[in-house]
């Protein structure tokens, strides 16, 4: 079927060009990333950043108290936060330097909202094109993030400290007192 609306040149038969859209990699410096992808691929690096600090402490290596496993841990965690972030912001049509308020205390919170809940641009920016859409894996990931948030609120929650034995038995001598 022909449409009217085309011009001449699209009537050769050649398949229309699609907007331009890249799929973006786990460990790439450049592009863009949506919203989705910026939680799931953050989950993702946290996690096998946590599973290699236990590996470390399993196989006796120095865990706590300012070791030099955790520094290395934080360099990795602020890299990883600051590459996903750039590439977060370069998807918000704004500059990736944008990323250093993230390691401005408080600030952060904020921003790290705005990263997560604003909706970036639909086609090719001056970062690059779209993002390819998300995969069902992505998108699985990305949904973990808030259930594994609200779990942890309610682990919190049911877990807070009790008073100890010694504690109520203490405060049964005072008011006996």
């Amino acid at each position: 079927m022909i449409d009217l609306g085309k011009t001449p040149e699209t009537f050769s038969g050649a398949p229309l060009q699609e907007e331009q859209t890249y799929r973006p990699k786990l460990l790439q410096l450049n592009g863009r990333i949506g919203r989705a992808r910026y939680l799931a691929y953050g989950l993702l690096l946290n996690l096998v950043l946590v599973v290699c600090l236990i590996l470390v402490a399993l196989l006796g290596g120095g865990v706590g108290d300012g070791s030099f496993t955790e520094l290395v841990y934080g360099i990795v965690a602020l890299a990883m936060a600051l590459v996903l972030g750039r590439r977060r912001f370069h998807d918000l049509r704004r500059s990736g330097w944008f990323a250093l308020l993230l390691v401005v205390p408080v600030v952060n919170l904020f921003v790290s909202l705005w990263l997560i809940f604003a909706r970036g641009d639909m086609g090719a920016n001056r970062f690059g094109p779209a993002p390819a859409p998300n995969t069902r894996a992505v998108l699985v990931l990305a949904w973990l993030v808030p259930l594994l948030a609200v779990a942890g609120i309610v682990a919190a929650i049911v877990m807070s400290p009790q008073k100890s034995s010694f504690e109520r038995a203490r405060d049964e001598m005072e008011q006996a007192i």
